[in-house]
């Protein structure tokens, strides 16, 4: 038996010699989905190992139950295999209860989100979630110096949350919320300066409580300096951006993608570009939620006139059909009321995401006045995305619009596709 393992010992040494490393990393690289085979490469030769790991363990997800402890016993059984890890992904259990039920008048506040029917917790929570931390990552754990991507998913955040999570990922420079609860903004904002190489947020679903009822607080330290912020129709942008605005963190952020859900929303918005002035170079925006956007639109004097270096302007089209009875559609007018006025000579991209239903309330012929514009010279893309339901087709919308917009055609920037999506 001894003799056959040094046999094969000696093939694959031999076979591992004559094999150039570069096509050899080549080759494991074509495997980076492929599981089972990776873990075959890394079983196969001691030479393939370190690149077969460099793929299984470039991105883990583990939660509080049997994925977390196990994640736990190999870190401690194998420390190296930190240097590999580039995404995390941490999964809380679904909170259902947050503070001391004997607080009646805390329970009925209702959280700042959308769409969503509020919960609460006890701040055993909190605590629990701390100690699970502590548990799988204790303090001798190597910090995840490769780290790029941190994902926060049905996490409670508080302090001893934050001081956990710094210890280990404080390299991270892309951070993802989803699902995650703080009893305040502060909480969210002490968060962030955890992270000081941050330069990405992604806030998929976030909840706090509203500063009228928990005092706002300074934040315990320095925000670190984002490049791209994007949140999603789930949260309330406006004391998020306003928070970011008052600490003066929002300077060389060059991406911002939101969706104005209302006034305060829309005024926040338009406070960020006017302050952000040339160094916006990407936004994307919609109002999705807004039940009258011209209204919101004209009554916040949210403009593009301050973002004077704009490359790139993607904007959403549609509106929410929950907000409104199935047979009306809304009035599009406000984007050609955005759109005029714009005053970036850089401005290089536009791309409108729109539902096929919707491309009546458009005003084409308006909008491709406007595109002809002088403001728009250095324009090499106008795109269309058409969202279809169900069964409809997309080609009669091609037609519709490029006959409805003949000075963008003929300039040859007009494109347009389609996808299906579920009903919204």
């Amino acid at each position: 038996m001894s003799k056959s393992r040094t046999a094969t010992a000696v093939c694959s040494t031999s076979f591992s010699c004559c094999f150039p490393s570069e096509l050899r990393d080549h080759v494991i690289d074509q495997l980076h989905d492929n599981r089972p085979a990776l873990k075959a490469c890394s079983l196969t030769c001691r030479t393939w190992l370190r690149r077969a790991r460099y793929h299984l363990f470039s991105r883990v997800a583990f939660d509080s139950g049997q994925t977390g402890d196990a994640f736990g016993q190999l870190v401690r059984s194998s420390p190296t295999i930190i240097d590999f890890i580039q995404e995390v992904e941490l999964c809380g259990t679904p909170v259902h209860t947050w503070w001391n039920t004997k607080t009646p008048a805390v329970s009925t506040i209702a959280w700042p989100t959308l769409d969503q029917t509020p919960r609460h917790r006890k701040e055993s929570d909190v605590v629990e979630t701390a100690l699970w931390l502590q548990r799988i990552l204790p303090s001798s754990t190597p910090p995840f110096s490769r780290l790029v991507s941190l994902k926060l998913s049905s996490l409670p955040i508080s302090d001893t949350v934050t001081h956990a999570l710094h210890c280990h990922f404080k390299n991270t420079t892309t951070l993802t919320l989803d699902g995650c609860k703080a009893l305040a903004l502060a909480d969210f904002m002490d968060l962030l300066c955890a992270f000081p190489r941050l330069n990405t947020l992604r806030v998929l679903a976030a909840q706090w409580l509203p500063a009228i009822h928990c005092k706002a607080e300074k934040c315990a330290g320095s925000l670190p300096r984002l490049r791209r912020l994007e949140m999603s129709r789930k949260i309330d942008a406006a004391p998020l951006i306003s928070r970011i605005l008052t600490e003066s963190a929002h300077s060389d952020i060059v991406s911002l993608s939101c969706s104005v859900s209302g006034h305060n929303c829309a005024h926040a918005i338009r406070d960020f570009l006017h302050a952000a002035r040339s160094s916006l170079e990407q936004l994307e925006i919609g109002f999705q939620d807004s039940r009258d956007p011209t209204d919101v639109l004209q009554t916040s004097q949210l403009d593009l006139t301050q973002s004077t270096g704009l490359r790139r302007l993607r904007i959403s089209c549609s509106a929410s059909h929950c907000l409104m009875p199935s047979s009306y559609r809304p009035s599009l007018s406000w984007i050609v009321i955005l759109l005029s006025t714009a005053s970036s000579s850089q401005l290089q991209e536009l791309v409108f995401s729109i539902r096929s239903a919707d491309l009546c309330a458009l005003n084409m012929e308006g909008l491709d006045v406007v595109l002809s514009g002088t403001r728009y010279t250095s324009l090499k893309s106008v795109k269309f995305e058409i969202l279809l339901s169900g069964q409809a087709l997309g080609g009669m919308d091609h037609s519709w619009i490029r006959n409805r917009m003949p000075a963008i055609r003929m300039k040859g920037i007009l494109s347009i596709s389609s996808d299906t999506i579920c009903s919204v």
